[in-house]
């Protein structure tokens, strides 16, 4: 009885256990890629997010330093016309024919020998 032939139901049997088995370990295989890739899409978007939050944090930075230099750049031209103003007018100081004609005219003084003379405003009507 050790060389008996398989009987075609004995055959079949075993083809629907292999088929069976063949078909959970797919189904596994399925199950474990699905989660897999969700949790691999899950850390994309954690990643994604983050790095988006950081590019947009920069730009609002950058945004903030480019207005505060153009608010900076704008004070620098200032006190640069205020120092040339103050460096002609150092210049005005040192100069004698200058501060005669401030003392003429702020203060009515004169020199030796002058006579000075105060006009009316002239008026438009």
């Amino acid at each position: 009885m050790a060389n008996r032939k398989p009987t075609i139901r004995e055959l079949d049997s075993a083809y629907i256990k292999q088929r069976e088995q063949e078909k959970q370990l797919q189904h596994k295989r399925k199950r474990g890629l699905m989660r897999r890739l969700t949790t691999l899409g899950i850390i994309g978007f954690i990643i994604i997010g983050i790095v988006s939050a950081t590019l947009i944090a920069q730009a609002s930075a950058i945004n903030e330093k480019k207005e505060e230099q153009a608010a900076l750049k704008e004070e620098q031209e200032a006190l640069i016309a205020e120092q040339e103003r103050l460096e002609q007018e150092i210049e005005n100081y040192n100069n004698p024919d200058y501060i005669g004609e401030v003392l003429r005219r702020d203060y009515f003084l004169t020199r030796p020998g002058e006579t000075l003379y105060k006009l009316p405003e002239s008026s438009s009507d």
